[in-house]
């Protein structure tokens, strides 16, 4: 039997608590490109089907920090690399990171972005 009161009191204590766990937002810094897939090479290719950003500044440490799993060495940048499937954000210096990602317009998923060796 469902007590309704119960999940009402629950529902009503989630809205409540849930944006208190939020961060403050944080202004974002970076850049975007409206493109086509990239090629071989890491270039953006003709067309309009990705939206690709790169997020510098406070945003990209706080994204670098947040991202699961221990920084590696990315033999390629020589930087230190955390990936969370296509969100990648690089550590240059302990206070420098850059982060990067597309999002895929036609097909609405997190894809590939700038940076990185291809």
């Amino acid at each position: 039997m469902i007590h309704f009161d119960r999940v009402v009191a629950t529902l009503v204590c989630l809205a409540v608590t849930l944006p208190s766990l939020a961060r403050e937002p944080v202004r974002l810094e970076g850049e975007y490109a409206i493109g086509g897939r990239l090629d071989h090479n890491g270039s953006i290719q003709e067309g309009d089907s990705h939206l690709y950003i790169s997020i510098t500044d406070q945003a990209a440490t706080t994204l670098f920090q947040s991202l699961p799993g221990n920084p590696l060495d990315d033999a390629c940048t020589g930087y230190k690399l955390k990936a969370s499937g296509n969100v990648v954000c690089y550590q240059i210096n302990p206070e420098q990171h850059f982060c990067s990602f597309s999002v895929n317009l036609e097909r609405s998923v997190i894809d590939a972005g700038l940076g990185g060796c291809f």
